[in-house]
């Protein structure tokens, strides 16, 4: 086991070993990772394939790939300054001392941005690298479907307490989800309390002018209004002295001019305060999200782990709502007022956009906020319901559908496993019918349960054909000589043999009995780059005899999947 990546700085040391997998050969291997530092600077050296040892890289300088999904690695801190060592969620430990610790840590499906930290006297520093796809091209189709997936049903790409991450950026438009938000508050609470502090320091006044009652002795600024009104005899007796000629009066109404903070543009700014207050308090109380896929203890570990610093936040806004100003202040509101106050106040329209921005979404297309992202196998599984529904809209009609819920947080698009997450399709001109059921469980067999990942089912329920996606390939020596080139693993396949043989129907009016070939055919869907030779592969060659076999499905390679599509809705009239 190689040593991969070794930091270095006085009082600690970071050694990184593990394997460097066999990759496809159509996953390029080319200098695209790059280090990233922040803090005090360290040496780092990472393993080189063409020197076969240890090289100096410069920060942002391109090198090739080490670190990959589904890889263990041995990290070793060394330390005789009493430093401590950051890692990401996943990293177990192995041994610990005073001076020396070990660290055993699996990125699992996980890939993308990670860190490990070292805190000494001399300062923190941040040392960031890459996690690339062993299946799969990183910067193109990793990419590509994690965009359309974000871009679709973005929720269902994002995570929280993931080994990995992504950058984000904000996309104001969009209602954020659990995992956007806490994402954009903790990226910009900061600059969020330092503009609240400076707006209570300085807040925006208007003047306020009333009129009230006092004597007339100590009238000082009386309007004409006033003296008007009682010129006509004025409507209380009590302000003219009776049988007194010419009239004298006792009381008049005098104007006074104040300073207010009662505005809308401060109701506004107090409305702000108490629902960003409120979220992070729900946050304070949530211990796992809605997420059905999500690790619900990893999950427990992570809320856990954030409470400290949502209180703190609390605390601070806490601090800001007891400003003396604001004790003035009428109702909050959440409503926009159309001011210019907010559009050319030097401090409050800033912190209009940023209140604005972390109330919106996160796109992962560009940006600079970590956020966590799913495992790619999952994020594959997403993607090819996501492309199938796709393709199916360019054909069919949609109908009903059930892939948008509302959790205690937020209004969320998201796939409830089983029969609920279905979308009923039906052709304008035939009336032909048929359904998509993401992760349907067939769980009334006489034997055991079946869970493909995606079905398509075809007219009355009585004929389906399984698409089972599977974040695999295979490609070593043997298999390409037997089937002349990468495809779907050898155990896949047997799968689809054992759906289409195991799953039946129960029958509609009869107890106990079941409808035999229900399945008319079952392919894997698996990620391999647009490739024509693959049409002469055996199992692809086999979905023609036997309706048994693989099919390529990624980004820029959705042919094979329409042309076999137009057939299979060919076969029920």
């Amino acid at each position: 086991m190689p040593l991969l990546l070794r930091a270095e700085r006085i009082g600690w040391s970071v050694e990184i070993f593990g394997d460097l997998p066999e990759l496809p050969p159509f996953v390029p291997l080319v200098p695209t990772s790059v280090v990233r530092q922040k803090g005090p600077s360290a040496s780092v050296e990472i393993f080189s394939r063409v020197e076969n040892t240890l090289i100096s890289v410069d920060v942002n300088v391109e090198h090739e790939p080490i670190f990959f999904e589904a890889v263990a690695y041995d990290i070793h801190f060394e330390t005789d300054c009493g430093a401590e060592i950051l890692l990401p969620a996943g990293a177990t430990v192995r041994r610990i001392n005073d001076t020396n610790k070990h660290y055993l840590m699996d990125f699992r499906g996980n890939v993308g941005f990670w860190d490990f930290a070292v805190s000494s006297n001399d300062g923190d520093t941040t040392i960031t690298s890459e996690v690339f796809s062993r299946k799969i091209d990183y910067r193109k189709d990793y990419l590509d479907m994690r965009d359309d997936v974000s871009c679709i049903l973005r929720n269902l790409a994002m995570t929280v307490n993931a080994r990995t991450y992504g950058v984000a950026g904000p996309s104001p438009n969009r209602d954020p989800t659990l995992n956007e938000w806490f994402a954009l508050i903790k990226a910009h609470f900061s600059d969020f309390q330092k503009l609240a502090g400076n707006i209570c320091e300085h807040p925006h006044s208007v003047f306020e002018r009333k009129i009230t009652q006092v004597d007339v002795q100590k009238a000082r600024r009386v309007p004409r209004s006033s003296i008007d009104r009682l010129l006509k005899g004025g409507r209380k007796s009590e302000n003219i002295i009776p049988a007194a000629w010419p009239k004298h009066f006792r009381r008049i109404g005098h104007q006074v001019v104040s300073l207010s903070h009662d505005t809308p543009e401060n109701r506004y700014f107090k409305g702000i305060l108490i629902a960003t207050r409120k979220a992070i308090q729900a946050l304070v109380s949530t211990k796992q999200t809605d997420d059905e896929d999500g690790d619900k203890s990893a999950e427990v570990k992570f809320f856990r782990s954030i409470r400290p610093e949502l209180r703190e936040m609390s605390l601070r806004i806490d601090a800001l709502l007891g400003s003396r100003f604001l004790k003035a202040v009428g109702s909050p509101t959440l409503v926009r007022p159309s001011s210019m106050v907010l559009h050319r106040h030097p401090l409050y329209s800033r912190f209009d956009k940023l209140a604005r921005l972390i109330c919106g979404g996160l796109s992962l297309e560009t940006g600079s906020i970590p956020i966590g992202v799913k495992d790619t196998p999952l994020l594959y599984e997403y993607w090819c319901f996501i492309k199938i529904v796709q393709i199916m809209r360019a054909r069919y009609e949609l109908g009903s559908q059930s892939v948008v819920k509302t959790n205690r947080f937020k209004t969320t698009v998201t796939l409830t496993k089983g029969q609920a997450s279905a979308l009923h399709f039906h052709h304008a001109e035939t009336g032909k019918k048929f359904i998509i059921v993401y992760n349907r469980l067939f769980s009334r067999l006489p034997t055991i349960a079946q869970k493909p990942d995606n079905v398509i089912q075809l007219a009355s329920a009585e004929k389906m054909y399984v698409l089972d996606a599977k974040y695999r390939v295979q490609f070593d020596t043997k298999y390409l000589e037997q089937y002349g080139g990468p495809g779907p693993t050898t155990d896949d396949i047997n799968n689809m043999h054992r759906y289409r043989d195991a799953i039946v129907l129960p029958h509609p009016s009869k107890p106990n009995e079941f409808a035999k070939g229900a399945v008319i055919g079952a392919a894997v869907l698996f990620p391999l780059p647009a490739d024509q030779h693959y049409r002469d592969h055996k199992f692809y060659r086999s979905m023609e005899l036997v309706e048994i076999g693989g099919i390529p499905f990624m980004p820029g390679t959705t042919k094979f999947l329409e042309e076999k599509l137009d057939k299979i809705l060919n076969l029920e009239v």
